[in-house]
Parts: structure tokens; C-alpha cells; sequence
């Protein structure tokens, strides 16, 4: 089991895409880049809903498999 950390791209409740994946950083500091990011989106994107979320994935997880699969 390895543990990816991802950054995930949301418009209001829905998932857009995968933004970045690293196993090469730490927890914190992928977390400090989603808050970076969010700092960074203007007024416009923010009212539209968009967002930046960190989430972490197991390599090990299906559906982790199938969207690496999907994206090859």
C-alpha cells in the first residue's frame, strides 16, 4: 500500500479532475499548496464555485487503478 497525496479541482459540489499527485512530498505541504491555490483564485472563480481540495489516495484502492488506468 503506498499513499498518494492529490490535489483534486471541485466546481460547487462536483469533481472536475485530478490537478497534481505526488508521493515525492509531505502531507503538510501538499496541504499548504491547496491553501495557496485557493488564496490565488480570484473572485469570480470563487463565486463560481471552484476550489482546490487536498485529498490522499491509496494505490492500493480500486478506484485509485481505474482512473490511473483511465488517464494512460
Amino acid at each position: 500500500m503506498a499513499v498518494i497525496y492529490e490535489i483534486h479541482k471541485y466546481q460547487n459540489d462536483d469533481f472536475q479532475y485530478v490537478v497534481a499527485s505526488t508521493n515525492r512530498y509531505t502531507e503538510s505541504k501538499v496541504k499548504n499548496d491547496v491553501e495557496r491555490m485557493n488564496s490565488m483564485l480570484n473572485e469570480s472563480l470563487r463565486t463560481s464555485g471552484i476550489r482546490y481540495v487536498f485529498a490522499i489516495s491509496d494505490t492500493s484502492d480500486s478506484s485509485y487503478k481505474e482512473r490511473k488506468k483511465k488517464n494512460s
